[in-house]
């Protein structure tokens, strides 16, 4: 068995063990410090291996979940008007995001979210919409003969005629905690100018690559809001409440989880894992895998 595979079954077991506790216990928060649910997924296809991607028919399970489970998709602008301007969500309202904006979003996802009705979000590295070039962290699948292209600059009114809209995740894919500061705010201003140049709209979101609190400080938080954006989205786990710092919004990264495990991340009952979030936590998530032979970059 992959090292990769290996971790994934141990992740889905400790979730589901830690959530089938907590949920056990009644400390779940009250659903009204959880307005918003936002779901972070990355490539949806059936090549293998191939590390943080959700399984075509898993991500139609997923879908499918969210309005049984009572779950309701909004788009970019309700999200953007509750935090601007007060507007109500509806309960259990639910952000679709995707990051890196990979071409079978538009292959696999896509049907399958307009076969729901359900509206996205995807955020584009857009150093990487022109060429062949692969995403840093993809250098190594391509050696084993996975390719996961990207989507081109052509592709995105493709996605955005599809109900996927698409904001900016900077240019070169590198977390913006290592760059100069000046190079940080160019990527942040100038992926937005690019895109809008493109989309013929404003670009109001920015999601922060990799996105612990270990890969942006507070400073890359005002360079977003200084950029013009309205909104931002970080990778540490947990929901967002009506007071939550719009530029420091929280996502769960949803993997190829069981559908028990997929309802207990979603009620909140594995929260506690967001401590793999943190500094420490990040470092240490980063060990471990660089042990296990599954670190990317």
């Amino acid at each position: 068995m992959r090292a990769d595979r290996a971790k994934q079954l141990l992740k889905n077991g400790v979730y589901r063990a830690i959530g089938e506790a907590v949920s056990g216990t009644g400390a779940l928060d009250r659903e009204a410090d959880r307005s918003l649910r936002v779901l972070m997924y990355h490539k949806v296809n059936d090549l293998w291996p191939n590390p943080t991607t959700v399984p075509t028919a898993v991500f139609e399970e997923q879908m499918a979940l969210l309005g049984a489970l009572g779950y309701v998709p909004v788009s970019l602008e309700r999200v953007r008007d509750h935090y601007l301007e007060g507007a109500l969500l509806p309960p259990r309202a639910v952000l679709i995001t995707f990051d890196d904006g990979y071409r079978d979003n538009i292959q696999n996802a896509l049907p399958i979210l307009k076969g729901h009705g359900y509206p996205a979000v995807v955020f584009i590295p857009i150093g990487f919409l022109d060429g062949d070039r692969p995403l840093p962290h993809e250098e190594s699948l391509r050696q084993l003969g996975v390719r996961n292209q990207t989507v081109s600059w052509d592709e995105l009114a493709e996605l955005e005629a599809g109900g996927v809209r698409v904001e900016s995740h900077g240019i070169g894919h590198r977390p913006v905690s290592e760059l100069e500061l000046a190079e940080a705010a160019r990527e942040i201003a100038l992926s937005k100018l690019r895109l809008e140049e493109r989309l013929g709209r404003e670009v109001e979101a920015f999601a922060f690559v990799k996105g612990s609190l270990a890969d942006y400080r507070p400073e890359h938080a005002s360079l977003v809001q200084q950029a013009g954006y309205k909104l931002a989205f970080t990778s540490v786990s947990g929901a967002n409440g009506p007071e939550s710092d719009r530029f420091r919004l929280r996502r769960y990264n949803i993997e190829p989880y069981p559908a028990r495990t997929f309802e207990l991340v979603l009620a909140g009952a594995c929260d506690l894992i967001s401590v793999k979030d943190t500094v420490p936590g990040t470092y240490a998530r980063r060990a471990f895998n660089t042990v296990l032979g599954t670190a990317t970059r």
